[in-house]
């Protein structure tokens, strides 16, 4: 029994996991989490990094089988808050790719960032440090992490804009909270981050604002579980970056 559920989460994770946000919607379902959990743990070592999981290795899998889809495409990079929207439906005059991953971590990103500008992107659209809080990693490295990342990127794609977009919060009443990752913790994380975009020429965007109630939380009306967005929360998302994405094909 257990090992058809593992090949069916195996293929969840190479087919649902690389075509929309789906995948989050069933690991909202506490069971399947726990089962999802176990699966993603195969073939860890000890030493591994909390981002280094089954769902990472096979979406790197998938991205190296369709990396060559797209030419200089727009990249939206990051975490499962990334992954949940089918970027391409929202924005169909662009080519884009999404490059987000459940679980990863500003770490996770630096470990795979060599995929991204292989891709000789027109545009990057950049979010993460949400896990890395939930981790328990402290602002001051996230942000040492961040700078980088985007470091890395203006020395080795001078002149494709990337967009720095602020970490989303979270609902505690509806998300189960470790204590770890705090909303304001997230507002200290966003107020480093947005100079340090500034130093490297990038263009800061702050999103939390659309998402943010008055006591400080993600509205419920944006999560289906507290943390994750759901299909409204991704219109507003694109209505504030509309302006930003490129909509043209580049010209040969």
């Amino acid at each position: 029994m257990k090992k058809g559920i593992v090949v069916a989460l195996l293929v969840a994770f190479c087919l649902v996991g690389s075509q929309n946000g789906t995948l989050n919607r069933v690991l909202a379902n506490e069971k399947v989490a726990h089962v999802v959990e176990w699966v993603n743990n195969l073939g860890r070592k000890a030493d591994d990094p909390a981002y280094l999981t089954l769902n990472y290795r096979m979406r790197r899998m998938y991205f190296a089988l369709t990396s060559g889809s797209k030419q200089k495409p727009v990249v939206f990079f990051g975490d499962s808050i990334t992954f949940g929207a089918d970027w391409q439906r929202l924005f169909p005059e662009s080519p884009v790719v999404n490059r987000g991953i459940s679980g990863d971590t500003t770490l996770g990103l630096l470990n795979r960032q060599s995929e991204v500008i292989a891709l000789h992107p027109r545009q990057i659209f950049l979010m993460i440090g949400t896990n890395d809080l939930c981790f328990g990693r402290p602002v001051e490295q996230v942000v040492a992490n961040y700078d980088r990342i985007l470091a890395r990127f203006h020395a080795e794609l001078p002149g494709t804009p990337v967009y720095v977009q602020s970490v989303l919060p979270f609902n505690d009443q509806m998300f189960p909270s470790n204590g770890l990752r705090k909303n304001r913790i997230i507002r200290d994380l966003n107020q480093a981050i947005k100079p340090l975009a500034q130093k490297y020429g990038y263009e800061y965007l702050d999103l939390s604002g659309a998402f943010t109630g008055s006591d400080g939380r993600l509205l419920p009306q944006y999560t289906y579980d507290g943390l994750h967005l759901n299909d409204d929360a991704y219109l507003v998302w694109r209505r504030l970056i509309d302006s930003y994405v490129a909509k043209a094909p580049l010209r040969k």
